[in-house]
């Protein structure tokens, strides 16, 4: 009579807990967690990607760094204009000190 009682309760126990899983899955489907939205990202990119464009946009840094095309530039792939035109605009690029003349020193100074 002890075995059956331990079978009894091992299986009302199964069929609870089972019972229980249910329950708790069929609520979780009704109350889905909200959805965000992250920034959206730019899908275009900052650099020119033919050619023409890359020249274009070498040629107006160049100039503003006082210089010029450099001869025989016609015989670079695209992909080596492309490198100069991101180095010619990264030396063009404004340094700290030219932004905020005090932002270079040191806070105990």
């Amino acid at each position: 009579m002890t075995r059956r009682r331990v079978s009894a309760l091992a299986l009302v126990a199964f069929v609870a807990g089972g019972a229980l899983v249910f329950a708790a899955a069929s609520v979780q489907k009704g109350e889905a967690p909200p959805v965000t939205a992250g920034a959206a990202r730019p899908t275009d990119s900052q650099v020119p990607t033919t050619r023409a464009e890359l020249v274009e946009a070498w040629t107006a840094e160049l100039e503003q760094a006082g210089k010029e095309l450099p001869e025989g530039w016609e015989v670079l792939t695209t992909d080596e204009i492309r490198g100069r035109y991101l180095h010619q605009r990264m030396v063009n690029a404004p340094r700290a000190e030219d932004i905020d003349p005090g932002m270079g020193r040191r806070v105990d100074e």
